[in-house]
């Protein structure tokens, strides 16, 4: 091997060394990435739960309202009824 060949070499492997020091450091930052990722979408899913929930209780008491409201309407309807007959 002449000389130019061994340094060929050198200038080679630093340069691999260099890029395998960017792509730790992408590594590094993408693991932090995926971490805060995760933390953001388990909080997210949780209240995604809690506004299910109030979304559910909120249905079941409109659904309340509408059934007492409907019986009001019924008894006064029959108080009409009886009113004008």
């Amino acid at each position: 091997m002449t000389n130019k060949g061994m340094f060929e070499d050198a200038i080679k492997l630093e340069k691999k060394d260099r890029k395998i020091k960017k792509l730790n450091i992408r590594i590094k930052d993408l693991m932090a990435i995926n971490q805060e990722h995760q933390s953001i979408n388990g909080k997210l899913r949780a209240e995604l739960e809690i506004e299910k929930k109030n979304h559910t209780l909120s249905r079941e008491a409109l659904e309340l309202e509408v059934r007492v409201k409907d019986k009001e309407l019924g008894r006064l309807m029959k108080k009409l009824q009886n009113k004008s007959l």
